[in-house]
């Protein structure tokens, strides 16, 4: 449970009472401004996800939330984290990005700096790109090659993620798909407790409207018939596709068997709400079966697995 205190609520206050003045565009910029020099720690981070958090805002009334009016022209062009991006504040993702610049901070640090030169690293479920950007330019700046796979299903999403690649100037290759075990076209769904513009949290076991249909490939099957043969390395795996986790990695098999990545982050939330079609158990069974073993070690929701032996 979070609130704010008193003289914290008074200065929300006049920022409400002076966005006649201003307008809500200059409001929500003095917000990102004043959120971001106070979200350094875990405790300020978490608590600006859930002035933000649709799904979290009952649970803390004695906190001040942004307020929806300024998310009616969502698209905004900002710098975060370095990078020069796009970002539609309808989605939870990108607006907890506009106002603390960072998202899930502890995974990306331990992602970053757990990378090696000439890495090549898989993003699955990759979004916007706020993970396989930060990666590809950490690869950049190591030297050595090196290189990002970015799988989103999402047109949109894909489209968005491109064009801050070539912003940015990083190399990242987009491939418009989901992972999982079967090839074919699956129904994607909205989460029923966001806005249905909220494209974070689309999801393949969704139970909201259908936003439309998209392709699926398995892994393996890519990986193995890539232009100029099959994939010849793979380093570091991030799964986090809203409780399809089990049926990527079942479409990984061959590719884990025979490339071995030292590192898997595997999203387990929607697992632990039960939202998924398979359990944490069966999920963690699943990747002993693999060949790998959890660390004990888990960053804002992303637990770190790593081969046995």
């Amino acid at each position: 449970m979070f609130a704010d205190p008193p003289v914290v609520r008074l200065a929300w206050r006049s920022l409400f009472l002076g966005e006649r003045l201003v307008r809500p565009v200059a409001a929500r910029l003095t917000a990102a401004l004043a959120l971001r020099a106070t979200a350094r720690s875990s405790h300020s981070y978490a608590k600006t996800v859930r002035r933000i958090s649709p799904r979290l805002r009952a649970d803390n009334p004695g906190l001040v939330k942004i307020p929806d009016r300024w998310s009616r022209n969502p698209t905004v062009r900002v710098r975060r984290n370095g990078l020069a991006l796009e970002l539609d504040l309808r989605d939870n993702l990108q607006a907890v990005l506009f106002y603390t610049g960072v998202y899930e901070p502890r995974f990306t640090a331990h992602l970053l700096n757990h990378l090696r030169p000439g890495d090549v690293v898989a993003d699955v479920g990759a979004h916007i790109g706020v993970h396989s950007l930060a990666v590809a330019r950490r690869l950049h700046r190591l030297g050595g090659g090196g290189s990002v796979l970015a799988f989103e299903p999402a047109a949109d999403s894909a489209a968005t993620l491109r064009g801050a690649a070539v912003r940015n100037g990083l190399d990242v290759e987009v491939l418009e798909a989901a992972c999982s075990d079967v090839p074919g076209r699956l129904p994607l769904f909205a989460d029923e407790r966001y806005p249905v513009a909220d494209a974070g949290v689309r999801s393949l076991h969704g139970r909201g409207q259908q936003i439309g249909e998209v392709s699926a490939v398995r892994f393996d099957d890519w990986a193995a018939d890539r232009p100029g043969g099959p994939l010849p390395r793979l380093d570091v795996v991030k799964l986090d596709v809203e409780g399809h986790e089990a049926a990527a990695l079942s479409g990984m098999r061959n590719t884990l068997a025979r490339l071995r990545p030292r590192a898997l982050y595997v999203e387990i939330k929607e697992n632990a709400m039960g939202r998924a079609v398979t359990s944490d158990e069966r999920l963690r069974d699943l990747l002993t079966d693999l060949g790998y073993r959890t660390t004990g070690r888990t960053f804002d929701h992303n637990e770190l697995f790593a081969p046995v032996g």
